[in-house]
């Protein structure tokens, strides 16, 4: 199976780009864990790789699989969709936001947002040292940072949802009633130098009206890098 798999992620990789553009579709097709990842690709005549499917169970959803995808030719990519997926089961997503077709005739989707992809270079970073942020790593290797209130409660953290071979994606959550006052962007940036000091890019995935998160990630030195990515959750049409 190991072996089967290493063959697949061989091809799989002529459809993808090591840019922010494919940085989660590589992992999670190309790095993610073997045994929690099945990965279907179909090629043409000649042998060249035309599309691939990948579903990768992940801490993200315990529920829910990731599902990750690659392919410009649409009929072959539902063939596959319908061949993977089980009907109405519901699945996470991400995909290029050109793929939504595809995916509608395949799939419900629910809940589907189009994000824009922010980097970090290091000579761009402006990092922020707020005593309060405490440091840690998860038991799989992923980073965190939290701020605490008193009574011990979470009031803002940041961390990895992936760390591949180049590129982290980060994530951050502020309560409600201590937005404003700098704890995002504080525990941001102390995931930011983490990922730095690891060699990989961190990047920062937002929505386009999410005018707040974008503001946070501009400040400390992220930029947009132009690509974007659709993401959410769907199920197959029975």
């Amino acid at each position: 199976m190991a072996d089967d798999i290493a063959a697949q992620r061989v091809l799989a990789a002529q459809l993808l780009t090591p840019t922010p553009r494919d940085a989660l579709a590589w992992y999670f097709a190309l790095e993610h864990d073997p045994r929690r990842t099945r990965l279907y690709v179909r090629s043409d005549n000649s042998g060249r790789p035309i599309a691939f499917v990948a579903i990768c169970q992940t801490g993200l959803d315990l529920f829910r699989p990731l599902v990750v995808m690659r392919g410009d030719d649409s009929a072959t990519l539902q063939q596959m969709l319908r061949d993977a997926l089980a009907p109405n089961r519901q699945y996470l997503f991400n995909a290029q936001p050109s793929a939504r077709p595809t995916l509608e005739a395949v799939c419900q989707l629910h809940g589907e947002t189009v994000n824009d992809i922010y980097a970090l270079n290091r000579n761009d970073f402006k990092p922020i040292v707020n005593i309060l942020v405490q440091t840690s790593k998860t038991p799989d290797g992923l980073l965190r940072a939290v701020i605490r209130a008193r009574d011990g409660s979470n009031v803002a953290e940041a961390g990895t949802t992936w760390i591949s071979s180049q590129y982290a994606e980060i994530f951050v959550r502020v309560v409600e009633g201590a937005r404003g006052r700098g704890l995002g962007k504080s525990v941001v940036s102390a995931i930011s130098a983490q990922v730095l000091e690891m060699g990989r890019t961190p990047l920062y995935v937002v929505g386009q009206a999410n005018v707040a998160s974008v503001r946070l990630a501009e400040r400390l030195g992220y930029h947009n890098t132009g690509a974007r990515e659709l993401s959410g959750a769907m199920s197959r049409k029975a």
